[in-house]
């Protein structure tokens, strides 16, 4: 049974069923919808969100970044966990492989 994740202060909910549907995909490939919403959660110091909304976007292959990062697997695994308390150093490292990945 999947858990239904609510973003607070938002319309927007993550099922992880329906990240496949094509409202949720058209979202993802809206740079500027995802930066809208990570700058909403870092206003709100809404950081669980803000990591979810990152990893559902990013939806990277954690092996990959790591040996391009130089990042163990375990830290990037760490940082997307609910327990994860990832530095904002390790964050721009994720998310810049990503990004330039992708280009």
């Amino acid at each position: 049974m999947n858990k239904k994740k609510t973003l607070k202060k938002r319309e927007f909910t993550l099922d992880e069923s329906k990240l496949h549907d094509s409202k949720a995909s058209e979202f993802f490939k809206n740079k500027n919808e995802v930066a809208k919403a990570l700058l909403e959660c870092l206003i709100d110091n809404d950081t669980e969100t803000f990591m979810e909304i990152l990893d559902a976007y990013l939806s990277v292959n954690r092996t990959k970044v790591a040996q391009r990062t130089k990042l163990t697997r375990a830290t990037i695994t760490q940082a997307f966990s609910k327990k994860g308390n990832p530095t904002l150093k390790t964050i721009a490292k994720i998310v810049h492989e990503a990004v330039t990945s992708r280009r």
